[in-house]
């Protein structure tokens, strides 16, 4: 049953950007393709092409730098998002919020904000920060609270918080977009759903069963209500995809992809992000029989990558059909990606986008041969 005032709200689809490199095999070195502004290029112009309307840049240690890779991207598309990722306490709150509007004012309304709390650990304690689980939602409550004050009130901030301080703060320039660009949040903790609920304009899951994400909608939905916030939260996720014209040839070519990876890469990621929750959902997904957690969700991604692993797998109609489940429980938003990047954009808009024409924004432009 599709959720309340969904059944017709307009769906968005994004692709994502590997800044930390690209391959088509996992298993040959061959097929490695190395981060560079021409495969960052080539995606984003496939992905604009397709019919997507963002690019999701991560931010990792073994990433480029989100902000600047975003800032060249944007510089080559024309109509693309960039949704930023970024993780609250690298920056303070006033210059994180002036460096986006800066953005937003100079590309006149593209970019999105992917608001992160996560990993902890290890990861960022290579990067310097070292608060515990629970702290790193503080510290996103205040940064988000923060940037909105300041973007949307006519008097300077004072703000005298747990984290941060603020003395009649003014940021120019104001934002392009109104109020303010959108905030994507996720994040499977109570203290994560806390903090999107309160402030996310789309909260963001990984992928999962469709039991478990109708679970996570219901759950945020009432946190959001508490907040008077249940019509202005939008649902969306995370997902891998693989797809052919063919349902055999898109299994073959997902465990073709996976197969043969070096050991030392899957144990790397076993021990990957060990704070997460989310991260310790996509591992116990990886313990499931071929990997398949439903009929078309896959989650074999999961052993050569950490985060979102979960992949749909399948022809076009099984590939659209696994995304109207989550469409029929609340997601319009999708941010996919798919190896090698470039190509399985260009795969997707040309057989998948075209069967949700009536819903989407910006319908494939030459579908098939962007790239």
């Amino acid at each position: 049953m599709t959720a309340p005032n969904e059944e017709m709200k307009p769906l968005r689809f994004g692709w994502f950007v590997p800044t930390s490199g690209d391959t088509s095999a996992f298993s040959d070195p061959d097929a490695t393709i190395p981060p560079s502004l021409e495969h960052f290029t080539n995606v984003a112009l496939a992905a604009e092409s397709a019919g997507f309307e963002y690019v999701l840049v991560p931010v990792q240690t073994l990433c480029y730098e989100a902000w600047v890779s975003c800032a060249m991207i944007a510089a080559r598309t024309e109509r693309l998002q960039p949704l930023i990722a970024v993780r609250a306490g690298y920056m303070l709150p006033s210059q994180m919020a002036k460096m986006f509007t800066t953005f937003d004012q100079l590309t006149q309304g593209r970019v999105c904000i992917n608001l992160i709390a996560g990993p902890g650990g290890e990861e960022q304690a290579a990067e310097g920060l070292f608060y515990g689980h629970d702290e790193r939602y503080e510290v996103m409550e205040e940064t988000v609270s923060l940037m909105k004050r300041l973007w949307t009130e006519e008097s300077p901030v004072t703000h005298h918080g747990k984290h941060f301080q603020i003395e009649k703060g003014i940021v120019r320039p104001r934002p392009y977009q109104k109020p303010h660009p959108p905030f994507y949040i996720g994040g499977s903790s109570p203290a994560a759903k806390e903090v999107g609920a309160k402030h996310a304009n789309v909260y963001l899951f990984w992928g999962d069963t469709p039991e478990r994400i109708a679970e996570q909608v219901a759950e945020v939905r009432r946190i959001a209500a508490i907040f008077g916030r249940e019509d202005e939260i939008g649902f969306g996720m995370r997902l891998q995809v693989v797809v052919r014209e063919t349902e055999d040839e898109a299994w073959d070519a997902a465990h073709a992809i996976i197969a043969g990876a070096p050991e030392v890469l899957k144990d790397a990621i076993k021990n990957m992000w060990a704070e997460s929750q989310a991260n310790s959902r996509m591992k116990e997904l990886s313990q499931a029989e071929d990997y398949r957690i439903a009929e078309h969700l896959w989650s074999g991604f999961t052993t050569v990558r950490p985060g979102a692993g979960v992949a749909i797998v399948g022809n076009p109609q099984q590939v659209a059909a696994t995304l109207q489940e989550f469409i029929d429980l609340g997601c319009t938003d999708f941010c996919l990606s798919g190896y090698p990047h470039h190509t399985e954009a260009e795969r997707f808009g040309k057989l998948v986008m075209p069967l949700f024409a009536d819903r989407v924004a910006n319908p494939p432009v030459a579908a098939g041969t962007a790239g």
